[in-house]
């Protein structure tokens, strides 16, 4: 999830827009073997930015207070309870495949969330990493997991110590130029290396919460698997899933339309946990784990999940 703010720019925080310049900002501590990137200085590379000034974001479209109601949502709301669900069964193989000593990196980490997943599934086996743009959730997703953070861009990892696994939930859909960031996933995976992605489908649920959150899009099988393979990936898995939650998201979407775009009103709309709605939505929407684990497709959903290899030469 990557962030930048206007008012980071003007504290001289970070480059000016389009330099494309890196810049270290020394931290009175000392990098030791282990530590975590966020105690050691942090590179910021400011990618060029489209002519309407868009920017990545997620995490700049929440305050203090609306990070705090996003990590109480990301323990408690089914939806999230549910996608880390699903996204154990999909990365589970890839990772068990995996001979010891492997190295993941999940791109765009915020809290740590998902990160405490691949945790989870590695192990102990191997090396699990984040990357993410906001400090602030940086800081956060080592607190949640003691794992090693980079707070910086993707294009600033040093592509010659390449991953096994690349994965990136719910980011893709932030970053206007989609192309140059998955070639760079591709330039820092392995030959025989996986990226993993989640991603929002369907235009038609587009919404406030959309633009409140940063989106740029919402996909369709056909646009991500475009997307990857215009990148130098092929396609080894493709599903949708939140399949359950389709009808209803859509009829909200639909006959609920709403001009409300303050993310404290969004947040307390989609978030909100109604205890016995919230049980029930989570006892159903968890079941699809069994259908991403054995590499069944869903015919619908308002996510989609996919497994994609580099290209071989």
């Amino acid at each position: 999830m990557l962030t930048q703010s206007a008012d980071q720019r003007m504290s001289g925080q970070l480059p000016p827009h389009g330099t494309g310049q890196c810049r270290w900002m020394p931290t009175p501590r000392a990098c030791l073997p282990g530590a975590a990137a966020v105690d050691c200085p942090v590179m910021n590379s400011l990618p060029e930015l489209q002519s309407d000034g868009h920017i990545e974001s997620h995490w700049s479209a929440f305050d203090a207070a609306g990070i705090q109601r996003l990590l109480l949502a990301e323990d408690r709301h089914f939806w999230f309870r549910a996608r880390n669900q699903i996204i154990a069964a999909l990365i589970g193989a890839p990772i068990r495949c995996l001979p010891d000593g492997f190295r993941i990196l999940e791109m765009g980490c915020g809290s740590g969330n998902v990160l405490r997943v691949l945790q989870r599934s590695a192990a102990g086996r191997g090396l699990v990493e984040g990357l993410e743009l906001s400090r602030p959730a940086a800081e956060i997703a080592h607190g949640r997991t003691g794992l090693t953070i980079t707070n910086g861009y993707l294009g600033s990892c040093n592509p010659s110590e390449p991953y096994d696994i690349i994965a990136a939930f719910d980011v893709l859909e932030h970053i206007a130029d989609e192309a140059t960031v998955l070639s760079q996933v591709q330039a820092r995976l392995k030959p025989s290396g996986q990226l993993v992605l989640t991603v929002p489908a369907h235009r038609s649920l587009w919404s406030s919460f959309d633009v409140a959150s940063g989106h740029v899009r919402r996909y369709t099988p056909a646009t991500l698997t475009r997307a990857l393979n215009k990148a130098g990936f092929e396609v080894e898995y493709l599903s949708y899933f939140m399949s359950l939650l389709f009808p209803p998201m859509w009829l909200r979407r639909h006959l609920i339309r709403g001009d409300q775009q303050a993310m404290d009103a969004v947040l307390d709309s989609e978030f909100r946990v109604l205890p016995v709605v919230n049980r029930i939505a989570y006892d159903l929407l968890r079941l699809e784990s069994h259908v991403i684990r054995r590499r069944r497709r869903l015919p619908m959903g308002t996510s989609l999940a996919v497994i994609a290899r580099p290209v071989s030469d």
